[in-house]
């Protein structure tokens, strides 16, 4: 196989720098979502809706907000030391005219979705996700990529291998499918945001595969936060793509 280190020595630049160009649009998207404007014709209430809500934030003085995930929640490579968690709490706070504060940014390097999965039985785990508002999350890129890897890791060259990439498919999805419900068991009104994985492949003709596996997988995560109600999912295309 043709040698992608070239792709992966850039890809963590690349995906960090949408996530920046990201924050302004998900700062909006979430006051849009919990702070309509006054004059829009709004759905009626039902005396019992079919999935949580999420609370009433207008009511709050302040919200709380939980981080976790990898690294890209952590914020590693973020010269500023900021990361999106940091900048999106500073824009929702500006937007919605209130303070808002991180709970706890719980995210560890190169972690994936089974040993997220076993951590949030820890107390800690459970008693930050149990404060907060919002969530936010990136899970689920090194199950995919640390185990689709040819001749080494990313940081020493190695080959990615689309077909190792898409046989661990099947593997990785329950794994989020557990740790989506796991949160919401330990917080059932709190809001979910997952951060879908940036598909750096699909302007890659030699990369369809692994383009089809990425894309895949962030069609599950959307359904399971469909299914979950009261959850976002941040799915980008192109820098500038959220959903």
């Amino acid at each position: 196989m043709k040698s992608s280190s070239w792709l992966w020595r850039i890809l963590g630049w690349t995906t960090l720098v949408c996530l920046l160009v990201m924050v302004t649009g998900f700062g909006w998207a979430l006051k849009d979502t919990w702070f309509p404007k006054t004059g829009l014709a709004l759905p009626e209430a039902t005396a019992k809706p079919e999935v949580a809500t999420g609370g009433d934030w207008s009511a709050k003085n302040e919200l709380y907000v939980a981080a976790l995930g990898d690294s890209l929640t952590k914020g590693t490579g973020d010269a500023t030391g900021k990361g999106y968690v940091t900048r999106v709490i500073d824009l929702l706070s500006e937007q919605m005219d209130k303070p808002v504060y991180l709970v706890n940014n719980m995210a560890i390097n190169g972690q994936r979705a089974d040993q997220l999965m076993n951590r949030l039985d820890e107390v800690g785990y459970r008693n930050a996700l149990g404060k907060a508002d919002i969530i936010l999350m990136t899970i689920g890129g090194n199950d995919l990529f640390q185990i689709a890897q040819n001749g080494g890791s990313m940081a020493e060259g190695g080959d990615l291998s689309p077909e190792l990439l898409s046989e661990r498919l099947p593997d990785a999805q329950p794994r989020l499918e557990t740790v989506f419900h796991k949160i919401r068991a330990l917080n059932p009104s709190a809001r979910i945001i997952y951060v879908g994985l940036y598909n750096a492949f699909y302007d890659l003709p030699e990369m369809v595969p692994a383009s089809n596996t990425v894309a895949e997988w962030n069609d599950y995560a959307f359904a399971l936060a469909k299914a979950d109600g009261n959850a976002t999912v941040v799915r980008r295309t192109t820098c500038s793509n959220l959903i």
